[in-house]
């Protein structure tokens, strides 16, 4: 499990500045510090999210292992290490939880209960790629879910790990990963172009902004859009 006292806080004015800006906008901004693959970064579209409305969700994942299998009732001994562990990492924080049982769609990972206990020990969402449930409530508390799934009963569900990578529809997923989720999807910020980003985000926001002037301007042609983008 990585060392969650080695886990460094998102700096309160990069946390209200991410706060403030959509996911895609995120996305574009980071591409010119090259520091990864255009096709990396970000969790693909399996993994959706359940209440569009809310505002950019912002936090420090924290890793989790899930599954479900029938037979007796599963222990508890690892909900409380989760809990911990959750208690532990710098807040806001987002429980990010791999179902590792093979059937995903079969068995909701969290509820109410759930989100209101993450939420008191400082979550903000969950992320996965299996399912939830209660999202009328969940909704209520203003706590974010991004999942595959909607089902409508717990089943036999049990943690197999805390703290370690996962992969969550091709994107791999690392404890302290500071996360940036909308109704568009989730982008992974990585903390090296934070200091850079906010002039980043203006840059695109400018860039995108002339483009659409242009688009819808009496000027506009295809031969002269072709000329403007310079290829």
């Amino acid at each position: 499990m990585t060392d969650l006292s080695q886990v460094a806080p998102i700096d309160e004015k990069d946390l209200a500045f991410l706060q403030g800006v959509d996911s895609p906008t995120i996305a574009n901004a980071i591409e010119p510090f090259k520091v990864r693959d255009r096709m990396e970064g970000f969790i693909g579209g399996e993994v959706r999210c359940l209440f569009p409305e809310m505002p950019p969700m912002v936090g420090l994942a924290l890793t989790v292992t899930m599954t479900h299998t029938p037979g007796p009732i599963a222990g508890r001994e690892n909900w409380f290490r989760m809990y911990e562990a959750l208690e532990a990492i710098p807040a806001p924080s987002v429980l990010v939880v791999q179902d590792v049982s093979g059937a995903p769609n079969r068995c909701a990972l969290a509820g109410e209960v759930m989100a209101t206990l993450a939420k008191r020990l400082g979550a903000v969402g969950m992320v996965t790629d299996g399912a939830v449930r209660d999202v009328h409530e969940v909704r209520a508390l203003g706590f974010a879910y991004f999942a595959r799934y909607l089902v409508v009963s717990h089943g036999n569900f049990d943690i197999v790990d805390i703290g370690t990578p996962i992969v969550l529809d091709g994107q791999e997923v690392k404890t302290g990963d500071v996360l940036h989720g909308d109704a568009n999807g989730i982008v992974i910020v990585p903390r090296e172009v934070l200091s850079g980003l906010a002039d980043a985000v203006q840059e695109v926001r400018t860039r995108e902004r002339a483009t659409m002037d242009f688009i819808l301007s009496p000027e506009y042609t295809l031969v002269a859009a072709r000329q403007r983008a310079g290829y």
